[in-house]
């Protein structure tokens, strides 16, 4: 019988990231992923986990530069915050 496991992720944005290791990780040791929850940056990544898409997500963001990231970026240097949101 295999082990299974329910995944908890959490938010923190690019750190969030790590969370595609962790998962590859759990697979890699021969747990089975019940059920995924998670905030902000954890339910992407579990999400994308889900519907199993999570290795071309990775794929993309592992050929992205410098000058992409800044492109995604929707800085504002308003007194309400840094981010707009407009490309939310």
């Amino acid at each position: 019988m295999k082990k299974s496991v329910s995944l908890v992720l959490g938010s923190g944005g690019a750190r969030g990231y790590a969370h595609i290791g962790a998962i590859e990780e759990i697979l890699k040791r021969g747990y089975k992923i019940d059920a995924v929850s998670g905030s902000s940056m954890g339910a992407l990544i579990g999400g994308l986990y889900a519907c199993g898409k999570l290795k071309e997500y990775k794929e993309w963001v592992l050929e992205l530069d410098f000058l992409d990231v800044i492109k995604l970026l929707d800085l504002s240097f308003a007194p309400s915050g840094l981010i707009k949101g407009d490309k939310l």
